[in-house]
Order: structure tokens, then sequence, then C-alpha cells
């Protein structure tokens, strides 16, 4: 996709949205209009990119249900397309129901890069992005070719191959030369690769985060008491060490460690004693809850079990349940009473949107509060940075006080290249630079 396709915005290593198709975006006084400048950029077939692209990608995602809707429908709610408008050719007017000053961030999210107007068929997609489509076999391989007329600077390779392969896979390919680079890599098959001739290894920081999910609708959990007191049950430095094989920070139960409005409030120690001071405060005794988990990640179940060892001694029991790695993402929604998760990065904003205001799609925890819910609506509407910095703050705070979340290890990204290639992407997963291969050339 990235491949191929541009997007209005993208986001930065910082989740940050930058400008890409788009040359900057203005609001009104409210945040309810937003005038989006275009950059003069061609399709891969020499048509000239124009606002009526935006138009038609918009009103693509928007328009009539689907049986599948799309991801992005939900992220561009707010947009009225009714009132939104080409003002000229290289200039687009978008209208909201409500103010959103954090557009710009929507426009960077999954499932919104630009399509030309009228695209139907997508078996050999144009795009306006970096390499022209050649082929695409499903589960197998991707292949590409530069794109000389790039608005952003002609590649510096003639042509790209994306090929699926497992962990192990990947490692060997890499090692042999018949591939030359080599992405998300296990801890295991990086420490493979150390100094291994010819190859260099890259491991990017706060690139992912693991987490357990309390579901805060259903006992124990509706129970703020018993969430606090989770949080304080878990010896993150051990599961990071052990669990995690070292190859991760610890995390503090607030999202976003190194991205734009994260929360820094103090370190959630483990601490048996407070956890039963809390429960026997709250009244409750022999705390008994199920932990639903699955091979779907490298360590998801050393952690569980694990964290079982830490809550017993607090004197609470925790059933670890191993379910099936294929459904394991569905079947979490509404399966049992704790589970566990990782999420690649992801714009502050966009994480409380997504997971975390009533009703949001993936609310993995359950998690509505009316307090919280009203605090995004006003973000939304205050138009400086700092304001919703200060916003945004208040909501990590009773999320870190009384939410359903215990974030524990904040995950490196590691790749793997040949020493053969220059400006080879090293960057924070989702972001812009990853995995993006129009600045690599030869040494």
């Amino acid at each position: 996709m990235k491949s191929v396709y541009d997007g209005l915005f993208e986001i930065d290593g910082a989740m940050r949205a930058i400008p890409r198709l788009a040359t900057g975006a203005e609001p009104n006084a409210d945040g309810t209009v937003w005038r989006i400048g275009l950059r003069d950029a061609r399709w891969h077939d020499g048509a000239v990119f124009t606002a009526r692209d935006v138009l038609y990608t918009m009103s693509r995602v928007l328009g009539p249900a689907q049986r599948r809707p799309f991801i992005a429908a939900s992220t561009l709610a707010p947009i009225d397309l009714s009132r939104c408008r080409a003002v000229n050719d290289h200039t687009v007017e978008i209208a909201l129901r409500q103010p959103a000053f954090e557009l710009p961030l929507m426009l960077s999210s999954y499932g919104t890069k630009i399509v030309r107007e009228g695209a139907t068929d997508f078996s050999r997609p144009v795009g306006t992005g970096p390499f022209v489509f050649e082929s695409f076999e499903p589960g197998r391989e991707f292949t590409a070719t530069a794109n000389e007329q790039y608005w952003d600077g002609a590649p510096g390779i003639r042509r790209l191959r994306i090929v699926s392969a497992e962990a192990d896979a990947r490692t060997s390919a890499v090692q042999t030369g018949e591939v030359d680079y080599a992405d998300n890599l296990t801890p295991s098959a990086a420490r493979t690769l150390v100094d291994r001739r010819g190859v260099s290894l890259a491991a990017t920081p706060n690139s992912g985060i693991y987490f357990f999910a309390m579901k805060t609708d259903r006992p124990p959990f509706d129970n703020p008491a018993v969430r606090r007191a989770v949080m304080r049950m878990v010896d993150r430095a051990e599961l990071v060490k052990v669990a995690l094989e070292g190859q991760a920070d610890v995390s503090n139960d607030v999202f976003g460690k190194g991205y734009q409005y994260y929360a820094d409030l103090p370190q959630h120690e483990y601490d048996p004693d407070e956890v039963r001071r809390l429960l026997a405060a709250a009244g409750v005794r022999d705390l008994t809850f199920d932990l639903f988990t699955a091979q779907v990640a490298y360590g998801f179940v050393e952690s569980a079990r694990l964290f079982a060892e830490q809550a017993a001694a607090c004197g609470v029991r925790v059933n670890v349940i191993v379910g099936s790695k294929d459904s394991y993402y569905t079947d979490a929604l509404e399966t049992g009473h704790l589970t566990m998760g990782q999420s690649g990065p992801l714009a502050v904003p966009s994480h409380f949107a997504s997971r975390l205001l009533t009703g949001s799609p993936q609310n993995r925890t359950k998690w509505s509060d009316a307090e919280f819910d009203a605090l995004y609506v006003k973000a939304q509407a205050t138009p400086t940075e700092e304001g919703r910095a200060m916003i945004y703050r208040t909501m990590h705070e009773i999320l870190y006080d009384r939410g359903g979340f215990v974030f524990f290890g904040t995950t490196y990204w590691n790749r793997a290249a040949r020493d053969t290639f220059a400006n080879v992407p090293a960057a924070v997963p989702n972001s812009h630079e990853w995995a993006r291969f129009n600045r690599v050339g030869l040494r």
C-alpha cells in the first residue's frame, strides 16, 4: 500500500501528522471546516492528481454501507460529505459535523490512502506513490518498479520485491543474501544475526506495547479498586526480562511512550502489600479470575504464566487459559475476564478514539466513562496543541488511576539488512518512514 499509494498526511516516528499529498491544512476558527492545499503530483498513468480524487476517496469510504465496512469509516465519521467541495484542482475543503482540530491525524490513519476518482478495480492499482504496481500474488509476493516521475523524487532502486515469509525463513534468507532486508524479527532471530558479516541490525525502541486488558463491564473488574490492585500486581521488570527476553522497556499503564501527547506519570510498581490493602479496603476476598491468552506473539503465554505467579504472591489466583492463535483476537473481544494483546504505534488521540470511547470498535476493556468521553470531545474542539495536551494528560490520568489496560512492556522492532545498501529504513512501525524503500540505494 505505502509503495503504490500516498495519503494526504502520514505520521512520523513521534506519531505526529506530517503533510504528504497535502501541502498543508488550515482550519476555520471553530475547527469545523478545513482548507487543504494539494501537491502537484501525477498518477502512475500520467493523469494529474486533483481535489476530485480526494473527494472521491472520502465518498468511497463514507458512502453507502458496505458488506464489510471500510476501517477508516469510523475514523472519518465526523466528515460531512454533503458540505465538502473542490475549491479548485489543488485545493479541497473538508467540512465536519463537529469541531475536529485533529483532522490531519484522522487523515493519516489506516485506510485513508488516496485513490483515483472513479477507481473500482484494484487488481492492478494505479497510485501516486514511489513505485508502480507490477504484480501481486496473495500470501506470496508483490513486485513493483520505480516511479521515475514521483513528486518526492525518483526512487534509488529500480525494482522492489516484497515476499511473505515466517520469522525463521526471514532470518535465513537475509543471511544467505536471498533477500536484502528482513523485518519484524524476534529477539532470538536478532541474536542469531549479531556480528554476522555483511548484515546490519537495528532495534528501534518505542515500537510496540504489550498489555493485559481487564473487562471493566463485568466482575471482578467492574470494581475500580480491583483494577487498581491489578496495576500493582504486575512485576513489569520481571516480565520484560524473562518473558520478553529483555527486548523491551518497562511500561507504565500509559499508552504512547515517545509519542506526541504522552503523559509521563510516576511508575506503577509491583507491590503485594498494596494489593492486599486495596482489596481488603474494598471488601474483596479470595480474588480469582481467568486470564485468556494464546501464542499469537512471542512471550504471550510466558507472560501470562509469570503474571499468575506474581499474582499468587499477592494472594490472588489467576487461571491461565490458552486459546487458539488463529482466532484469538476475535475471541478476546468477548471472552474471559482478563485478556492479553499487543499494539503497534498509534497516535495517542487515535488510541483513545478507537479503543476507549464508549462504543469504540476495538474496545477490548469495555471501557465506558462519561467524563472520559466528554474530555475527548473537548480536546477535538480545542484549537491549540498545548490545550489539547493538557486535556489528553487528564484523560491519561483517569486511565492510570482506574482504567482497564495494564501496559507492561514497550517493545523494540528488529530489522536486518544487507550491508550493500544505504538508507535502509529502521523506523517506528506504522510511521511514514517504516518499511519505505524509495530512499534506499547502493553504497
